[in-house]
């Protein structure tokens, strides 16, 4: 079986202010404005202010974010194609 759908995905946010993810398989971007996260559902993306990585466990597939959530997203995209332009997203 597929390492991403072995993994259960859950979001628990708390007073926007702690946010618990599993499903993680890679985090992409982390810093205080903005986190991307490869998750077992596709990539979320989150972003707020004066974010940090409070737990992370990959090995478990957990992430622990405290700071101010301002919005979170999930998107379809594989990451296989971040790497490439707009353009070239547009066209195939």
């Amino acid at each position: 079986m597929d390492e991403k759908k072995q993994l259960k995905h859950n979001v628990t946010l708390k007073d926007r202010k702690l946010m618990d993810i599993s499903g993680i398989i890679n985090v992409e971007k982390f810093n205080d404005t903005e986190v991307i996260l490869e998750t077992s559902m596709g990539m979320l993306t989150i972003k707020g202010e004066n974010m940090h990585m409070k737990k992370l466990n990959l090995d478990n597939g957990e992430l622990t974010i405290d700071g101010t959530i301002k919005s979170y997203q999930y998107s379809e995209l594989d990451v296989k194609q971040k790497g490439k332009g707009f353009l070239s997203k547009l066209l195939r």
